[in-house]
């Protein structure tokens, strides 16, 4: 045997691990089977799925994320194949697993919508108000479906102004519940004013994915009113009890949000004029309460005015009384002062022979202020006089 042909047991699990890493349709797969061996150990569980031809061994690591099978039970496991190298096993790696069959699966979903429900995630205090006259749309369906083209034509029937946004996702199939979710997510934060949830009718399994927690969690934690629109009008989802509100088809869906533009503008014709009105009537009251004011205020006025009258006239008789006897006193002091002055009066000291003299100016009041030769000025009843001193006598 040639030693050139000779490889390690890990080389060829390697090569065999990389031949399955390679190939994609072994991936993000869902296969069908009977839960054959179920155990659980921690966190993890183990188990066989089989049909009538073949088995497969499974993980399912945090198998309590997801739906929990019991034994003998048809399932539908989406995951992905893994080559364990370490002891050359071919394993199945579950990430979610759902029942099969219509039975199993409404009763999966009734007890699911329970759960859901005791935990306030349909509660009627949480959902939002869908805005009446909305601008932005998104409508988050499949662009390529009739559905997005229901809803543009409803709306365009009657409105041209609403700008409507398509964000494209998948509505059916492996994946499709995690691409409605993350959509919702990623348009909530970009301003408008409502969302459209969207699709078809079809069958129980073709509506699942609008049966997905992660959807009911997206919905309730959105800022942005929502609109559920899935399948017919006798199909309900989780989709449409966490929705704010839900509608039987994508028509209604339009017809909700597309407002007539020729009744809105009419509307707000109507709340112009409606204002105006209440303005006027406003202001008519206003000006008859100010009117009814000033008549009270005249009116306490007067009253005051009447009331208090005779007091007046008292007070003003008093003022006048005590203003005379101010007055006479008055006249009595200036009598007095006046015969006082006069007594003093320099002129009434010149009729009775009496004169003063000055020299330079100066008052002469002592035979000391004078000498010989001294000219000096004599003042006297009727006139001055001037003089010179020709002899000084002492007394």
């Amino acid at each position: 045997m040639p030693e050139s042909n000779i490889i390690k047991v890990s080389q060829l699990n390697n090569v065999i691990k990389n031949i399955f890493y390679a190939e994609e349709m072994l991936h993000n797969i869902v296969i069908m089977g009977e839960i054959s061996g179920f155990k659980i150990s921690g966190q993890h569980a183990y188990f066989a799925l089989k049909d009538e031809e073949s088995a497969i061994q499974c993980n399912c690591f945090n198998y309590q994320k997801t739906y929990i099978p019991k034994e003998g039970e048809q399932i539908l496991a989406k995951g992905s194949v893994d080559y364990y190298t370490k002891i050359g096993r071919l394993n199945f790696n579950i990430t979610q697993i759902q029942p099969y069959g219509a039975g199993a699966l409404a009763a999966m979903l009734e007890k699911l919508k329970k759960e859901l429900a005791e935990k306030g995630y349909f509660d009627i205090a949480h959902k939002q108000p869908i805005p009446k006259f909305p601008k932005r749309v998104c409508v988050i369906t499949s662009k390529t479906g009739a559905v997005i083209r229901d809803i543009i034509t409803t709306i365009r029937k009657v409105n041209d102004l609403i700008d409507i946004v398509v964000k494209d996702v998948k509505v059916q199939g492996i994946g499709a519940e995690d691409d409605i979710a993350q959509a919702i997510k990623q348009v909530d934060d970009l301003g408008f004013d409502v969302l459209i949830v969207a699709r078809g009718g079809g069958s129980l399994e073709d509506l699942m994915p609008f049966n997905s927690e992660k959807i009911v969690y997206a919905i309730y934690n959105a800022k942005t009113p929502i609109i559920s629109s899935v399948g017919h009008e006798t199909d309900t989802t989780l989709c449409d009890l966490a929705a704010d509100i839900r509608v039987p088809t994508p028509t209604a869906a339009g017809e909700l949000v597309g407002y007539n533009v020729e009744e809105y503008k009419n509307y707000i014709q109507d709340l112009g004029n409606r204002l105006s009105s209440q303005l006027s009537a406003c202001l008519d009251h206003a000006k008859t309460k100010l009117d009814l004011q000033m008549q009270r205020i005249i009116g306490a006025f007067n009253g005051v005015y009447s009331k208090n009258s005779n007091k007046l006239e008292l007070y003003s008789a008093k003022i006048g009384l005590l203003a005379n006897n101010i007055l006479k006193n008055k006249e009595h002091e200036f009598g007095n002062l006046s015969v006082r002055l006069d007594a003093v009066n320099p002129l009434k000291v010149f009729s009775r022979s009496y004169l003063y003299a000055q020299k330079d100016g100066q008052n002469i009041t002592s035979i000391e202020d004078i000498k010989v030769k001294d000219k000096i000025e004599i003042t006297t009843k009727g006139g001055k006089a001037k003089a010179e001193i020709i002899e000084v006598n002492k007394l």
